[in-house]
Parts: C-alpha cells; structure tokens; sequence
C-alpha cells in the first residue's frame, strides 16, 4: 500500500511541475505581448526577491507554509505597482512558485 501511495504521489508531483512549467511559458507568453520582455524581466526579478526576502524574515516574523506564500505575495504585488504591472491572481502564483523551485534548486546546489 505504501508503495502504492509512494508511486501516486511522485507521478502527482510530476504532472504538478509539467503543469507549472507549462503555466508559467504561458504567462511568459502573455507578458511578453502585453507588457514586452522588460515587463516580464522585472515580474521574474521582482518575484526572485520577494521569495528570498521571505526566506530571510521568515524565522524571524515566525511565518510557515500559505502564510510565507502571502508574505511573498504580497512583497511582489507592492514592487509590482510600483511599475504599473498587474496580474492575476493565479498569475502571480505561478511567478512565486517559479521562483521558490529556483531558489530550492540553488540551495540545494
């Protein structure tokens, strides 16, 4: 049964990171003919820092789980308007999951 489960749960998290990946060249896609490929720069620069940023303060202002991700969230909206760029909910998201996969594959480098 283990095994069963073990097996699910890796083809589920397969099928997850196919599906962001394709979530987020899609959102790429979109900003691209939006906003030009600097608006998508800065959504990506801006993202990065905001999920680092978390990680910092993160012990520090005792944030776990969802919350870290509304920390992050809500670090990336504020940087967000300050150039004028708005997206969706499930857009900003994708960016954030981007950019915490990015950061785990640094840090485990």
């Amino acid at each position: 049964m283990n095994q069963i489960t073990e097996i699910v749960t890796s083809g589920a998290m397969s099928i997850f990171v196919v599906l962001v990946g394709i979530v987020v060249n899609a959102v790429k896609n979109y900003l691209t003919t939006r906003g030009g490929k600097k608006a998508l720069e800065v959504v990506e620069i801006l993202a990065r820092n905001a999920v680092n940023a978390t990680e910092q303060v993160a012990d520090k202002l005792d944030i776990h789980g969802s919350a870290k991700r509304e920390y992050a969230k809500t670090s990336l909206i504020e940087g967000l308007e300050a150039h004028n760029i708005y997206l969706t909910n499930d857009q900003l998201n994708t960016f954030i999951e981007s950019a915490v996969k990015t950061a785990n594959d640094a840090w485990k480098n």
